[in-house]
């Protein structure tokens, strides 16, 4: 198997409850976006319960942080979560063709690791991956480097409008 990565995407959470819907919601995208919708109640579920055991194994007190990674690689989707927790237990396999594992980092830090077959027997190469273009901002980027400065008046009528929301009674 290559250990060539063909994608990758990753999302920073505080692992705190508020972190599972966040996880769902950043499978959905990513798979979306990888056009591989057929794995998504797997890698949901996957991801979830790797996020969870941080979450519960954490002191919610001072939550550490928690990193999830989706890897594209050879003929597997790679769900990676890497934490700072000590004292976690080791990940179980919970469904046919997974793979999973612990990779020790520095001091504390570890990722925990688990691969899922692709479908259909696809490989990295043959996923639709999509085509990002370079972004340009919103707002006039100065050609000489100068700072942007705010417009008062949109700044005036900002400030109006804020000042007579009263917001949720």
């Amino acid at each position: 198997m290559s250990a060539h990565t063909s994608q990758m995407d990753d999302i920073r959470l505080v692992a705190q409850p508020s972190a599972l819907p966040v996880t769902e919601l950043f499978v959905r995208l990513i798979l979306t976006d990888w056009s591989l919708m057929p794995m998504l109640e797997q890698v949901t579920a996957t991801a979830r319960r790797l996020v969870e055991t941080v979450i519960d194994a954490g002191d919610p007190r001072s939550p550490s942080f928690v990193t999830l990674r989706l890897r594209l690689r050879a003929d597997v989707l790679v769900v990676e979560v890497d934490d700072d927790v000590p004292g976690l237990p080791e990940p179980k396999v919970a469904g046919p063709g997974e793979r999973v594992g612990v990779t020790p980092g520095a001091g504390e830090a570890r990722t925990t690791w688990c691969e899922l077959e692709l479908p259909g027997g696809m490989n990295a190469k043959q996923v639709r991956l999509p085509r990002r273009q370079d972004r340009r901002t919103l707002v006039d980027e100065p050609v000489s480097g100068a700072p942007v400065a705010a417009d008062p008046e949109v700044l005036e009528r900002l400030l109006t409008r804020l000042s007579g929301w009263s917001g949720p009674s």
